[in-house]
């Protein structure tokens, strides 16, 4: 690897970026990937699209979704408080004296904190009250509107949480945004990697915006470049460790080949197709590394939106799971993000020497 990957995910980890506000993100990655790439561009809606490889091969597209869950502000009280809207699956309960920061007009940040009432001064009743994000509100200090504006915010200004990332010696992360900057940084290590060699392969590294949203940036990039097939890079939670089995899905037990997700209330999401499926379960294990395979009926990714598109791309997954997932502080592994660039790069190197054909004419 190029450099250190605790760093370069501690980076982008640390980078806000709520949906439709990624920009800082699109930014770092672009100056990360740029000598490795044969063109570079952000398209009309906020995507970046890296191309690399051979420059008219097989066509395989690789998404990662910048964005992570947040906030933007919805009102301004006459006393400066902040109210908000929630941008992504945000368990309200979870928000309670949370800091935060807000996006400025210069692109500044401003700290603010989700603030709750003292419990000292709480009655009985109030205590057991129903949470609700529409019952919190984020103060900066102000005390008026005017004060407010003039620090930079306004209506639909972004907000992220405010979280330090930290790296344990054990290799255990925690920080927010791993939903999905590790996964952007395990595509940024395989564009390093696999843009110099490839020779029969046209590899587009597609970092999407607006995921968390409802997968938009993925449908619009994937109808764009047309690729022949898909990866798609995310993240998978897991269940709190003390209700952890050993057949489970879990930290530090390999990247997750994901074979099928559907997200009822939406209609949302993909079967990985069967060629795929067999090609990165060959490749995990030929290189030898430990894997992880899952059924999730309770979520949808970026895969949802693309192979929908354009006549239809075959796509498969590959997740990162971790812990304490759309909240303040995610924990993950440093070695699952390991694993899984060295999956996705064996992948793709299998794939440059015999690539994989879909349909057939009867």
């Amino acid at each position: 690897m190029s450099r250190d990957i605790a760093q370069l995910v501690q980076e982008l980890c640390e980078l806000p970026g709520p949906p439709g506000q990624e920009q800082a993100v699109r930014n770092f990655i672009a100056r990360e990937v740029k000598p490795f790439c044969r063109r570079l561009r952000e398209d009309p809606l906020g995507n970046l699209i890296a191309e690399a490889g051979a420059e008219d091969g097989y066509r395989l597209g690789v998404l990662a979704h910048m964005d992570e869950v947040g906030f933007i502000v919805s009102r301004i009280s006459e006393r400066g408080l902040i109210g908000f809207e929630l941008m992504g699956n945000i368990d309200s309960r979870s928000l309670l004296n949370c800091e935060v920061d807000l996006l400025g007009r210069e692109g500044q940040l401003i700290r603010g904190v989700i603030g709750h009432l003292s419990r000292h001064l709480q009655t009985g009743e109030e205590a057991q009250e129903r949470i609700s994000h529409r019952n919190l509100w984020i103060d900066i200090g102000a005390g008026s509107f005017a004060e407010v504006e003039k620090r930079g915010i306004r209506i639909g200004s972004g907000i992220v949480f405010a979280t330090k990332f930290h790296c344990q010696a054990s290799g255990a992360i925690i920080g927010k945004a791993l939903d999905n900057r590790v996964g952007c940084a395990v595509l940024i290590e395989a564009i390093k990697a696999l843009g110099p060699r490839l020779q029969g392969t046209t590899l587009y590294g597609m970092f999407t915006c607006q995921e968390e949203i409802g997968a938009k940036g993925a449908q619009v990039v994937a109808f764009d470049t047309r690729p022949r097939m898909t990866i798609t890079l995310d993240t998978v939670p897991t269940k709190n460790p003390d209700k952890t089995a050993p057949g489970d899905t879990d930290i530090n037990r390999g990247p997750v080949i994901r074979l099928f997700d559907w997200h009822p209330a939406t209609k949302m999401g993909m079967v990985t197709h069967p060629a795929i499926k067999e090609r990165l379960l060959a490749a995990a294990e030929e290189i030898g590394i430990p894997f992880q395979v899952d059924v999730l009926a309770s979520t949808y990714l970026d895969s949802a939106g693309a192979h929908l598109t354009a006549g239809g791309i075959p796509g498969g997954s590959l997740c990162i799971p971790r812990r304490y997932s759309h909240s303040a502080a995610e924990l993950g592994h440093l070695n699952d993000v390991t694993h899984a660039i060295r999956l996705l790069v064996k992948f793709v190197e299998d794939l440059d020497r015999k690539p994989i054909e879909f349909g057939r004419v009867y």
